[in-house]
């Protein structure tokens, strides 16, 4: 009796795995455990080699005694497992520690310790990477934005454990299997084969299709964010055999845009039920009709924008305040707020643009960095007279869109600017930055340190950006509790601000925004003061049928509270309403 891929149609051995042919999957699924009690399946007990780490266990490489981790957290999936751990190896001092220490900080130099994220692969078909090319995978890591930097590949029994720098928030894309739009469908697949053409340029081919590849992704930040969290399942290109590798990454690439679409493998449903729109793309990729994975993305990239069932009369209305705060005697925050409308398709789309920056305390002439940014920044998106038309916009924002472009681009030419005037003057020069860019119903936002962008909407506050502080990744990784920031002794220690570093990595968020919304936009002055509970009730204050307090009144109110608090630090906010 042959075994016949779900993925390609063509039959296999009885005792096959992997197809012969694309890659697919043969494999059962096994049980989701997470499901189960005390970790057992329905027909009794665990093998132990199969059992998660423990909360409190250490991961240790047989290879390099300081890639030493501490498990927090684990998360099950059918297949692996993910864990949030703790470096145990200081990060500044290169002290190891035997167990967690106190509140994650270093026993000898008090640093915080590196929270890490951890994917363990069961019984993997490749057998061990070969040392030189761990070395490679770890280095070729670093430079892709849809893969998260690798720090470890950790070979213990059947089990492959790979290390990755801590994406902050996260959740795996298999959980739930939530159907996405074909647009946020389309969006992942590419953002995925973005990340495997590059690999492949480095000599290496993602040589795996089925459930276990979709789990080795994640959705960072938000749900067209996905990044690749374990190239473990990577092997260097042959010459003489690389077009069956390169079948399955096309297999893997049909694979998930229809997983992303549906919900569920293509195993376990039939091809029909994927959007018409996205159902040709599948089935191409599935009869290996590309010659690669370019080819792919070049022929997704031709799909007409779908239509918008979003209203377009949205209109940004917004207040600002800046404050020197009760403990500083200068003010070395900036603000920037300016919209406009531009005439598209014969009829008026508006336009906003906000900004918060934070010269870095403890550093000379912070208010120099932060007005630096502040008008390089203002300069490069005033300068810039290539906006996509809206349609566009709407829709690029979720496969690569030109406003996350434009404004990384700018931010990145004021982290040149800083460099240049701190090697000119010897002075010491940083800066953090958040900015928003409304472009009618589409906000995109672009962040690099602790100032932050928040999103409140229907009651709930959401905090879009990512703090890039070292006690932020203490909480992600569950080893403080969010209300122990404020007391942290290592609160104000920010590992990515602007003036540091010639390569800057700038985060970028997109939100489609509705009648009613709020942004808010800030300095750490004010969060750092005010509690998330209290920002959310001051800035609804007086929201009712008859009308909400206006964005200014909630940008005074909010300085005026965290005066109120103690006022440490210079306080900065914006509130834009969408209307």
């Amino acid at each position: 009796m042959t075994n016949v891929c779900p993925l390609c149609g063509r039959e296999n051995r009885p005792e096959a795995k992997f197809c012969q042919h694309c890659g697919g999957d043969l494999r059962p699924a096994a049980p989701d455990r997470s499901m189960l009690p005390d970790g057992g399946t329905s027909n009794g007990p665990m093998p132990d080699r199969l059992r998660p780490l423990s909360p409190g266990s250490i991961l240790t490489n047989p290879r390099n005694a300081y890639q030493r981790y501490t498990i927090t957290a684990a998360r099950q999936l059918p297949r692996s497992t993910y864990y949030d751990a703790l470096d145990l190896t200081c990060p500044t001092c290169r002290q190891l520690h035997t167990t967690l220490p106190p509140r994650g900080v270093c026993e000898q130099c008090q640093s915080a310790l590196q929270p890490v994220l951890i994917h363990e692969r069961r019984g993997h078909s490749n057998g061990p990477t070969p040392p030189d090319d761990v070395a490679a995978l770890i280095h070729i890591s670093q430079g892709h934005p849809n893969i998260l930097p690798h720090q470890a590949f950790i070979q213990f029994a059947e089990s492959r454990y790979t290390v990755v720098e801590h994406p902050r928030r996260w959740g795996v894309l298999v959980r739930g299997r939530r159907r996405r739009s074909a647009d946020e469908a389309l969006a992942g697949a590419i953002q995925v084969g973005q990340a495997l053409t590059y690999l492949q340029a480095h000599g290496f081919i993602y040589a795996e299709v089925g459930g276990s590849s979709i789990e080795s992704l994640i959705v960072v930040s938000g749900p067209e964010d996905i990044k690749l969290a374990d190239l473990s399942a990577c092997v260097r290109t042959d010459p003489n055999s690389v077009l069956p590798h390169v079948e399955k990454e096309i297999a893997f690439l049909g694979w998930l845009l229809f997983y992303l679409a549906v919900g569920k493998e293509p195993s376990r449903a039939e091809l029909t039920e994927a959007p018409p729109s996205l159902r040709p793309f599948v089935e191409r990729a599935i009869r290996r009709e590309y010659a690669g994975v370019p080819d792919m993305l070049t022929d997704l990239s031709t799909l007409p924008s779908l239509p918008s069932t979003a209203p377009r009369s949205l209109k940004p209305s917004h207040g600002q305040a800046t404050h020197t705060g009760q403990r500083r005697r200068r003010n070395e925050d900036a603000v920037v707020t300016f919209t406009f409308d531009k005439e598209q398709d014969g009829r008026s789309v508006p336009i906003g643009f906000y900004l918060v920056a934070d010269g870095m305390g403890g550093y000379e002439a912070g208010d120099v960095a932060s007005r630096t940014v502040n008008q390089i920044v203002t300069d490069w998106i005033l300068k810039t007279r290539v906006l996509p038309d809206l349609r566009k916009a709407t829709r690029k924002l979720t496969t690569g869109d030109l406003p996350a472009d434009l404004l990384t681009q700018a931010i990145e030419q004021a982290n040149e600017a800083l460099i240049h005037r701190r090697q000119a003057t010897g002075k010491e020069l940083g800066s953090t930055v958040t900015a928003a860019l409304v472009i009618g119903d589409v906000v995109t936002i672009a962040n690099v340190g602790d100032s932050r962008a928040y999103l409140l909407r229907d009651g709930r506050l959401e905090q879009i950006t990512q703090d890039h502080s070292l006690v932020a990744r203490l909480v992600d990784a569950g080893v403080i509790e969010p209300e122990e920031v404020r007391q942290h002794p290592r609160r104000n220690e920010i590992y990515r601000s602007l003036g540091h570093k010639p390569h800057l990595e700038v985060d970028t968020f997109t939100r489609q925004l509705r009648a009613g919304d709020r942004l808010i936009l800030c300095s750490d002055g004010l969060w750092e003061m005010v509690t998330d509970a209290e920002i959310q009730a001051i800035v609804e204050a007086g929201h009712t049928d008859a009308g909400a307090c206006s964005p200014q009144q909630a940008c005074d109110a909010l300085v005026e509270a965290a005066n109120r608090a103690g006022g440490e630090d210079n306080i900065s906010v914006i509130v834009v309403a969408m209307e």
